[in-house]
């Protein structure tokens, strides 16, 4: 692994989090942890992640748009991650 996949993959691991985050602050104005607290206890956790998700993929087109192959393979390799924590949050609640 190379230093732009490693570097692809921590961008792939935090572009879903603050996207949900700037939108929740920004958009809806509302607090960030009681918004977390309250999707967690409604179990729509994994559709929020899968939908903070879509981020990666105008990230991921933006890297392949740019020549800069090695961090798309690193943002996609955080995406199958992500993909294999909401598999393992759906199924083992």
């Amino acid at each position: 692994m190379n230093k732009q996949n490693i570097i692809g993959f921590f961008v792939g691991l935090l572009a879903p989090f603050l996207a949900f985050s700037v939108y929740v602050l920004f958009i809806l104005e509302l607090d960030l942890f009681v918004t977390i607290a309250q999707v967690y206890s409604s179990e729509k956790l994994p559709h929020i992640i899968s939908l903070s998700l879509l981020i990666n993929l105008v990230v991921f087109f933006m890297k392949i748009k740019t020549n800069r192959d090695s961090a798309a393979r690193g943002v996609l390799g955080s995406t199958i991650l992500y993909g294999f924590l909401i598999v393992c949050i759906k199924f083992l609640r």
